[in-house]
């Protein structure tokens, strides 16, 4: 039916996007207050709906309220793009309902009036909790060590081979304790009791979210499977740092509805932040430090056809704190991927040079500013 083909289609968009090497980037959102969180708790109780916004052109972002009966208020903000060819200021919206109503309908102003539609969201996403702590795993490789259980909500989760897995299938969001969610692929999924599945085979911190990764995500995090399941929400980089008022419920009632749920935020430009260099290494000379990096893109950086990835800002710049302790004492800047860290300043800094430097690094926007930052001691 007309449903499954969109299904259909919305995947296939996602999954040439995903995979070993692909993008880097932020999720984080705001936490409601524990009176708020209460209210909302309340609220989506009873009136049954859920919505998850994913807004990965400007920061892929929106609170998640996935409710199930007594189920409390989630969240999601997810930051880099997805697919990569999407429009910079471009969004993503899923929503959850049971039983599902059909379509569901997502609405935006900048006060509690005036809304406009921005989206239809056609299928339910797949939602629900870990079973087990998720450890911290290796990226740019296969994670084959690491097992945990999952229990949806609703919906089913399947195996896929590893052609499939390398080609996007799979993607999900895990939500840990600071409320970051880590971006993964999963090869395997076995069902181990009912609406219970063991997932192994991972591709792990993919679409730039390495940094969410903890030792461990303790178990009860949430879990959405990024299947397709969404539509797309078109925003502009003027409405950066501006609140809207969302809101979200069946297109067969109208907005006035008390089946509608409302929830504001405001876009942080986080998909358009650069993402965190890689492969840092140094090399000594009379003294002098000598830092290198290998930068990452994020748009366009699948092909291996190209001398290098697209840059995908304006100009290439970089910005280096070095650090003692958790005080920056000083900051390079660089045009390419290379810095020095002179046997001078390291003197005027430590009062003598040093045998190793702690170190951030992080790619600069000219709209945004400092992208992800990478750590690292050399």
């Amino acid at each position: 039916d007309l449903r499954r083909a969109v299904d259909r289609l919305a995947a296939h968009a996602l999954r040439p996007r995903l995979g070993v090497g692909h993008l880097a980037g932020r999720v984080r959102w705001p936490r409601l207050g524990p009176l708020e969180q209460i209210i909302w708790n309340q609220e989506i109780a009873r009136r049954g709906l859920g919505l998850s916004m994913f807004m990965p052109g400007l920061c892929m972002a929106g609170p998640t309220i996935i409710a199930h009966g007594s189920e409390a208020q989630r969240e999601l903000h997810l930051g880099p793009l997805l697919r990569g060819d999407e429009p910079p200021a471009s969004g993503y919206v899923a929503a959850a309902q049971s039983p599902w109503p059909g379509p569901i309908a997502v609405y935006r102003s900048p006060e509690d009036s005036g809304f406009q539609l921005k989206a239809m969201v056609l299928a339910p996403a797949v939602t629900g909790v870990t079973l087990d702590p998720l450890p911290s795993g290796a990226t740019s490789r296969f994670d084959r060590a690491t097992s945990i259980r999952v229990r949806l909500d609703r919906g089913t989760l399947a195996s896929v081979t590893e052609l499939a897995l390398l080609g996007g299938a799979n993607a999900a969001a895990i939500q840990n304790a600071d409320g970051a969610w880590e971006v993964l692929q999963f090869q395997s999924a076995v069902l181990s009791a009912p609406a219970t599945y063991t997932l192994t085979g991972f591709l792990r911190g993919q679409a730039g979210t390495e940094h969410a990764m903890q030792q461990p995500v303790a178990a009860g995090a949430r879990f959405v499977l990024l299947d397709g399941a969404h539509a797309r929400v078109d925003m502009t980089e003027d409405e950066i740092g501006l609140a809207y008022t969302w809101k979200c419920g069946p297109a067969s009632r109208d907005i006035g509805s008390p089946h509608y749920l409302d929830a504001e935020h405001t876009f942080t430009g986080e998909g358009l932040k650069p993402l965190r260099p890689v492969h840092v290494r140094a090399t000594r000379s009379g003294g002098d430090l000598s830092i290198t990096w290998i930068r990452r893109t994020r748009i366009g950086g699948d092909s291996w056809d190209g001398v290098d990835v697209p840059l995908g800002e304006d100009e290439e710049r970089y910005e280096i704190d070095i650090l003692d302790g958790s005080t920056i004492v000083r900051t390079l800047t660089a045009s390419s991927p290379a810095a020095t860290y002179t046997a001078a300043e390291q003197t005027a800094d430590f009062g003598a040079p040093q045998s190793s430097v702690s170190l951030r690094i992080y790619q600069l926007s000219a709209t945004r500013g400092r992208g992800t930052p990478r750590e690292a001691v050399v």
